[in-house]
């Protein structure tokens, strides 16, 4: 089995970030009358939990960053997944479905 790059691992989990948000969060919020703009909070939430999971450390992966408080980077990796996901899904819709 191949390995997959750092890089392919942060896209395909923001991704499913995204997914992952759209899918359970976004109907029963609007349903609440919440606003979608709260969603990019759940967003980051769910990034966080992926990242934490998953031990992904993006910011040790690829510049080598240590930080002295545990699993710091996992959390950052983890809002990077979250703010990235609007970012895959318009990516993942103009290219993508757009073909």
């Amino acid at each position: 089995m191949e390995t997959v790059t750092p890089f392919a691992a942060v896209f395909a989990l923001a991704f499913l970030c995204e997914s992952l948000t759209e899918y359970f969060f976004a109907d029963p919020l609007a349903r609440l009358g919440i606003k979608p703009a709260y969603l990019r909070y759940v967003a980051a939430l769910v990034g966080v939990a992926l990242a934490l999971l998953y031990g992904l450390d993006a910011l040790q992966t690829f510049l080598s960053l240590s930080p002295r408080i545990d699993h710091l980077g996992e959390v950052l990796t983890g809002l990077m997944l979250g703010r990235g996901a609007n970012y895959v899904h318009d990516f993942y819709s103009k290219f993508v479905l757009a073909n």
